[in-house]
């Protein structure tokens, strides 16, 4: 039931946005002003053989609509990584997962008549089976403000209050109050190269876990659409069980599709 309403409220951001591009149309602008959808899908693969067979699957997508009172963003990411090993006990081959993650977020921005400032919801979802959470959801709304644009490069900004909902791989559920703040920034070294960076906290107010989450990646295009990249992921939690790691980080290169 949680997982429902989780991802109910993430396609709320999208529901929006749809909303407002017919209200646009229906009040007489015409169609082909609206910017197409850009964005880019990353997938990576790692095999292992030998003694230990691995085989690792990354993917994420990234969705992004800027239209004159909306700017709108997607963002979807899974993991799926299995292992095979020799039971030395019985000799024989096992297959064990040992990496399932799946997250989803999306985010609305309403542009105060049409400049830089503007009002946001923001709502995403993570399903993580081997990380110190199992599920970790939010909702959030606030102001944002694109302090820095230049063709392709920017920097922007965003900070308002939420709700987030956590459940541990072990021990009780809690959710509570929090204040988001994050920061996006983009710069493009050339033509066919870019540094993008992301940072994103949840910082609880009811003194539950408080989350930040970094990303950080290195683009070169190939070709046309087709592009390689390297990557860095950082996530830190300050509430985990007495088993587990309060950071983790993942390092990958992988294949870029862009449109």
């Amino acid at each position: 039931m949680r997982l429902v309403v989780a991802l109910s409220a993430v396609l709320l951001c999208a529901t929006v946005s749809v909303q407002a591009q017919e209200f646009q149309l229906k009040h007489g602008e015409e169609e082909n002003t609206i910017p197409p959808w850009a964005g880019d899908v990353e997938v990576g693969v790692v095999l292992s053989r030998g003694n230990t067979e691995a085989t690792a699957v990354r993917t994420n997508a990234e969705l992004k609509h800027e239209l004159e009172d909306f700017r709108n963003k997607y963002f979807i990411q899974t993991l799926l990584q299995r292992n095979t090993q020799t039971n030395s006990a019985t000799g024989e081959r096992e297959d064990n997962t040992t990496g399932q993650r799946v997250g989803v977020t999306a985010q609305s921005n309403y542009k105060f008549f049409r400049s830089d400032s503007s009002l946001f919801g923001r709502a995403a979802y993570l399903n993580d089976r081997f990380g110190a959470f199992r599920e970790q959801s939010s909702i959030a709304v606030g102001y944002a403000n694109r302090l820095y644009e230049d063709g392709q490069n920017y920097f922007d900004f965003e900070t308002g209050p939420g709700v987030a909902y956590d459940r541990p791989s072990e021990g009780e559920s809690n959710s509570g109050m929090i204040w988001y703040a994050a920061g996006n920034f983009e710069y493009h070294f050339s033509e066919t190269s870019k540094f993008k960076q992301t940072l994103e906290y949840a910082i609880s107010l009811d003194g539950h876990n408080t989350s930040y989450t970094s990303r950080s990646a290195v683009t070169a295009q190939i070709s046309n659409q087709l592009a390689l990249r390297l990557s860095l992921n950082i996530k830190y939690d300050s509430d985990v069980g007495v088993d587990k790691k309060s950071t983790d980080s993942e390092t990958a290169a992988s294949i870029v599709y862009s449109f």
